[in-house]
């Protein structure tokens, strides 16, 4: 968790919800980065934050932490940070061939309104059975 960020400015998303939870968010070219804070206690951080830095602070106590960033320092105390890093453009090529085309779209359409009709579960599992075999 301690060290420096790939990206480079967050955004303070959310802050003082239920739990004083506070939420930064920073995006990049193929990556989002979460900070997720709980139990956040501390000073208002700024809307944007530059280079940031989390890092614990083991001699001021257990849940005592630093962010330190082009706008300054602050310390405060969480009971839980977390990072969470997604990267949408590496799933969107592995989703790629389950996508459906345009006549099977039209073809889940028309079955899904003849669900209706006496028959109609019966021929769409009968179509789900073609296009999987």
């Amino acid at each position: 968790m301690p060290g420096s960020n790939a990206l480079q400015v967050f955004r303070v998303v959310e802050r003082e919800s239920a739990g004083n939870r506070l939420w930064m968010r920073g995006e990049g070219d193929d990556r989002v980065i979460h900070f997720a804070v709980a139990g956040f206690r501390g000073p208002p951080f700024p809307e944007t934050i530059t280079k940031p830095v989390l890092e614990r602070r083991d001699a001021a106590g257990e849940q005592s932490w630093r962010l330190s960033c082009d706008q300054g320092r602050f310390d405060f105390e969480a009971q839980a940070v977390e990072r969470i890093e997604t990267r949408p453009a590496l799933y969107a090529t592995l989703h790629r061939p389950f996508e459906l085309s345009t006549t099977d779209r039209m073809a889940v359409r028309l079955l899904l309104a003849l669900l209706r009709l006496p028959g109609g579960p019966k021929l769409l599992r009968l179509w789900h059975a073609r296009r999987s075999a």
